[in-house]
């Protein structure tokens, strides 16, 4: 039952897959183009420009090796990795506080309205994975905490390495894992050097490792920076924002205090926290300890975003694991209320309560889903329509051909559509790295003293690009 109902959480994904690449997909396409296995192995050099995710530098380069310009197959990728997602975190939550739990946790977490980016953009791959490691880590930790068995806690830290090398928020997995065991896991009352060595052992060879590749391989110093991990200093209110940003964005209601002045939500935060604490003591009395967990991972894990960026999309997802932890054991606590003598009927209208209450919010998060899956399939068409028209127009363009297009939009509604890539596009969809490419406007190209020999000019149209001249521009 649980696998039918996550793959019905899928379908709400559907309206993405038959989107085209968008933006920064093509960036990533065109830097991970390798004919030879030097060029694979010099995605492991940490010198190398834009993030060090190898491993994922790795996934663009087989994909697009094996699947050439065809979008589907990584948007399959993308969609099986989520629903694996939901189905690792039924499987972390179901044994501590039930079933009923477990599988309001995946589904929360999987209806998130923010995770259409997540899932629909190729470029935000990293982040499936990156949940993806994190929970199987957590699970393989579980194992090694109830059975024993040093290879369990080798598949943790073999996870965690991935993880780190593909998308570098996988670094909040031992903070996390320190919050289970403080909270859900089972220790049998052995928190000793022996039964937490090998943990520790794994964990740190493989936070170790990157770091040290990064530390000492960066030739110009910079190595943790170029990772991902560049920390702004901030103060305390400053923090508390960042991290309740992302509390709002996910409870029902939360954008209403978000929308807040700033000088209010200074103060706003602080009552927030002070609630928070109440809440935390009340599930730690009440013996709550999955819900616990939810709570330490909602607000802990977006403090790798504040001190990068303001929160977009797709950083939503690791924090949306705790959310839905959270949310689906207090569901399924109040769902598994028992029936005492003489209470039968308060009890069952609890629980009727309950379970339309975990259905209006289903609801809520699908509707909002839709609405962005929406958008990234008509984007996704878009880019569909705008690239099979320029190949349509242009069959075989000269060498330093230049392609303009007028008035080509950077996003499309909440979809980064055309913002980066024009150019890689371009390039790739020619095999041809002579061509530049770029989006303009009628008073741009106005304002040029001389175009290019070879020049072809587009005009947006919505759902693709119309051939045009540039005395078009003056009609």
């Amino acid at each position: 039952m649980v696998v039918v109902l996550v793959g019905l959480a899928l379908a709400a994904f559907l309206p993405g897959v038959g989107g085209y690449f968008l933006s920064d997909d093509w960036v990533l396409l065109d830097w991970t183009r390798a004919s030879t296995p030097g060029d694979v192995a010099a995605f492991f050099d940490p010198n190398t420009f834009w993030f060090y995710r190898p491993l994922l530098k790795v996934y663009y380069w087989a994909g697009q090796s094996v699947f050439g310009l065809r979008a589907a197959p990584f948007h399959i990728v993308s969609l099986l990795l989520h629903g694996l997602n939901g189905y690792l975190l039924y499987r972390l939550a179901a044994p501590h506080a039930g079933w009923r739990a477990g599988l309001a946790a995946a589904l929360v977490f999987m209806l998130v309205p923010y995770h259409a980016e997540t899932v629909s953009w190729i470029a935000a791959t990293g982040d499936l994975v990156a949940v993806t490691c994190t929970l199987g880590s957590l699970l393989a930790l579980r194992r090694y905490l109830a059975d024993g068995g040093a290879r369990w806690a080798a598949l943790g830290g073999g996870l965690f390495a991935v993880g780190l090398f593909t998308r570098e928020t996988t670094i909040m997995l031992p903070a996390l894992a320190l919050l289970a065991m403080l909270t859900m896991f089972p220790m049998r009352g052995r928190l000793s050097a022996r039964w937490l060595g090998p943990v520790a052992v794994a964990y740190g060879l493989a936070l170790g490792a990157y770091l040290l590749v990064l530390g000492v391989g960066r030739q110009d110093g910079s190595g943790v920076e170029r990772g991902g991990l560049s920390f702004r200093a901030l103060n305390v209110d400053s923090v508390l924002l960042g991290v309740f940003d992302y509390v709002h964005g996910l409870v029902p209601g939360g954008q209403a205090v978000a929308g807040l002045p700033l000088d209010t939500l200074r103060v706003v935060v602080w009552v927030e926290a002070a609630l928070v604490v109440v809440l935390a003591v009340a599930l730690w009395r009440a013996r709550m300890r999955t819900a616990l967990l939810g709570l330490g991972w909602l607000l802990v894990t977006p403090l790798v975003f504040v001190f990068l960026s303001p929160p977009a999309p797709r950083y939503f997802y690791m924090p949306s694991v705790g959310y839905g932890i959270l949310v689906g054991a207090l569901l399924g606590a109040a769902l598994a209320i028992g029936l005492a003598p003489g209470r039968e009927r308060a009890y069952r209208a609890a629980r009727w309560a309950t379970a339309l209450a975990a259905l209006a919010l289903v609801a809520w998060q699908v509707g909002g889903l839709l609405e962005r899956e929406n958008a990234w399939r008509a984007a996704g068409q878009a880019s569909g329509g705008v690239w099979n028209d320029t190949r349509t127009a242009v069959p075989e363009p000269e060498d330093y051909a230049a392609f303009f297009y007028v008035d080509l939009p950077g996003a499309m509604g909440v979809v980064p559509a055309f913002g980066n890539g024009v150019q890689q596009a371009v390039q790739r969809l020619y095999d041809n790295r002579t061509i530049t490419a770029e989006r303009t406007t009628c008073a741009d190209l106005l304002a040029r003293p001389e175009m290019p020999r070879y020049s072809y000019i587009f005009r947006f149209k919505g759902d693709g690009v119309s051939p045009m001249e540039r005395e078009d521009c003056i009609r």
